[in-house]
């Protein structure tokens, strides 16, 4: 059998020029930390019911090779990339030697390597360059802002990307944005900032069309030449792929089932009598003869599966492959420690990335405040200029009690919305050692708190005054405090249950019932004195009773100074009014800062369980 020419649909040309970068020495060619990657008895197996998925691999890969991790789906390429970088390994044991340059470094590699995954996590509102510098923020600290900057426009130079730098990144719900050759030539990217010695790429052409797949690998190609090691797993790839990488290891049932150059795979199988049609795809025939299939035959494949993997361990490539890892000496091998940002910088620069994200986001900023603007001027119309008399009265207390839920409402529902989108974004680069769960998380509240105080402070004001109010400067800007701790109460308790919950649809589901109980204890359609002894307790964790109390007592206390401390032509006087709803007037301090407590309450609850969240997603 002829074998396919290794040119690529891409000319080499094209990635040594205007596109990927100057025929000069590039960024992505610079020098790295070589050093040879091993394993030996390799074996991963499920801890609860030990079945295994990897089963006494082994494998020596050189510096500046493009190994690809190939076999049937279940084959185990994934968990032995994953097991290779001690990543993701939930609720699994591996046992076995993983050595660089002979030495055991552990979860050290992870301070050396880059990890490429399938999916890639970016937030769409950001274009590429503010993408990259932020990232270079984060991952390269002990830089200049001058070099971080020089950083990041040279793998945007060499990756292709300066054409589509200033283009916002988007995302699969919305058309506008990059495409996916350039969204997975950015994942490249983020991850080459650090100049990693290996890199790890899981399933980098899925979702690609054959021209970008051939792009991305050549790619990769490129990036070995200044002896990275780039190891990727990879599902059915074209012929001219295939022959594109330096080494393929083929998996099948967890063993291994051949490993060395593409084209001895070709002789390999041929010589057991698994010979390759002319102008057929050899990856597409090996991985059709290593695949497992269910039903009567099933028993039968298998024995074939394990027969060809017993040859290849009796082959003199695999007695070679043994002796090249047994020949590494070990050289204590010590791997550079990462530069982690301090945390100010951590909380300053995801602060700086979460505003964009926000102000950004149409359906929340813009939508907020438009919604906010008309529910002010419709509160304010529907009681406006209200008479003080006893119906007036009842109104006006409807209409505070209003403004408290739509206040609630809104804010706690949209902000449950936003908050587990992010959350494997977060994972992922919380594990990549970015930033810590503590950091996140105080950018994120102080990102979301502007908008979630703007937006009702358009509110309140329209409403104010168009009701007719206490109409006292002083009165006004007590009813905006009241109103900010009110909507950041509920700000903190959706983010409380946004990061305890396992997922959007449960939050939403356990917000409804809560707040709805909170509702009715919040002194409206509930007195709170005459609350039975077991709702009693809500009224001191409700930002309900405690807001209303405090609108009431602001509004009432100055109501009557206008009226010679009459508030009616009966002189209904303001503590009659507050008593009527068991309210008084000496709580207005204890209210606010019962609010206060509550907010920091919830935020408290809530970082720890993002923590516990997010160390379990490990």
């Amino acid at each position: 059998m002829e074998l396919p020419e290794t040119s690529s649909l891409v000319s080499q040309k094209s990635l040594t020029t205007t596109d990927y970068g100057s025929s000069k020495r590039s960024f992505i060619t610079s020098k790295v930390q070589n050093a040879p990657l091993t394993f030996q008895n390799l074996s991963v197996f499920f801890e609860k019911n030990h079945k295994c998925i990897l089963n006494d691999v082994y494998g020596f890969i050189r510096p500046g090779e493009l190994v690809a991790l190939m076999g049937s789906s279940g084959a185990g390429k994934t968990t032995l990339l994953n097991s290779l970088m001690y990543r993701n390994l939930k609720g699994l044991v591996v046992q076995g030697d993983i050595l660089v340059d002979g030495t055991h470094i552990g979860k050290e590699i992870s301070e050396m390597c880059g990890y490429i995954q399938q999916d890639e996590l970016f937030l769409p509102s950001l274009t590429v360059k503010e993408h990259l510098t932020i990232q270079a923020k984060l991952r390269l600290p002990h830089f200049s802002s001058v070099k971080q900057q020089s950083r990041v426009n040279g793998v945007m130079r060499e990756l292709g990307l300066l054409k589509c730098q200033n283009t916002l990144i988007g995302s699969a719900d919305n058309k506008k944005g990059i495409s996916g050759g350039e969204a997975k030539r950015l994942a490249f990217a983020s991850e080459l900032l650090n100049n990693p010695s290996i890199l790890f790429c899981d399933e980098p052409t899925t979702g690609l069309d054959s021209f970008m797949a051939e792009s991305v690998i050549q790619t990769l190609k490129k990036l070995t030449e200044n002896g990275r090691t780039v190891i990727c797993t990879i599902h059915q790839p074209s012929s001219q792929i295939y022959f594109q990488f330096d080494k393929v290891y083929f998996l099948a049932n967890g063993r291994i089932a051949y490993y060395g150059e593409p084209k001895d795979a070709v002789t390999h199988f041929k010589s057991l009598g698994y010979a390759c049609p002319e102008n057929y795809n050899p990856a597409d025939m090996i991985i059709e003869k290593l695949s497992m299939v269910f039903g009567e035959n099933s028993a039968a494949k298998y024995a074939e599966i394990e027969k060809i993997c017993d040859a290849f361990n009796e082959s003199e490539q695999s007695k070679n492959i043994i002796k090249d890892i047994e020949s590494v000496e070990c050289k204590n091998f010590v791997v550079p420690k990462k530069k982690i940002a301090n945390t100010f910088v951590q909380i300053s620069t995801i602060f700086q990335r979460s505003i964009r994200d926000t102000w950004r986001n149409p359906h929340l900023a813009k939508a907020k405040l438009a919604q906010k603007s008309i529910m002010g001027l419709f509160i304010g119309f529907l009681y406006f200029q209200i008479v003080m008399d006893g119906i007036g009265i009842n109104n006006i207390n409807g209409g505070l009690y209003y403004i408290v839920a739509e206040l609630t409402y809104a804010t706690l529902f949209g902000i449950v919305t936003c908050l587990p989108s992010e959350f494997n974004l977060l994972v992922r680069e919380y594990h990549d050692g970015m930033y810590s769960v503590f950091s996140y998380y105080v950018a994120r509240c102080l990102a979301y708190a502007p908008l979630f105080s703007i937006d009702g402070f358009v509110m309140v004001t329209l409403a104010y005054w168009l009701m007719g109010l206490a109409p006292t400067i002083n009165n006004y800007l007590w009813a905006i405090v009241i109103q900010i701790l009110i909507e950041q109460s509920s700000a903190a308790f959706g983010i409380c249950l946004g990061t305890c919950s396992p997922s959007y649809a449960f939050a939403v589901s356990l917000a409804g019932p809560l707040v709805t109980i909170l509702t009715i204890t919040g002194g409206l359609f509930a007195n709170v004195s005459t609350l039975p002894f077991y709702a009693t307790w809500l009224t001191y964790i409700s930002w309900f009773k405690h807001g209303f109390e405090a609108l009431s007592i602001n509004q009432w206390t100055g109501a009557a100074d206008i009226n010679n401390g009459c508030i009616t032509d009966n002189c209904l006087t303001p503590n009659q009014i507050l008593h009527y709803y068991s309210f008084d007037e000496t709580n207005f301090s204890k209210d606010i800062i019962s609010l206060i407590l509550i907010i920091g309450g919830f935020y408290i609850v809530g970082f720890f369980g993002l923590l516990y969240r997010v160390n379990r997603a490990r």
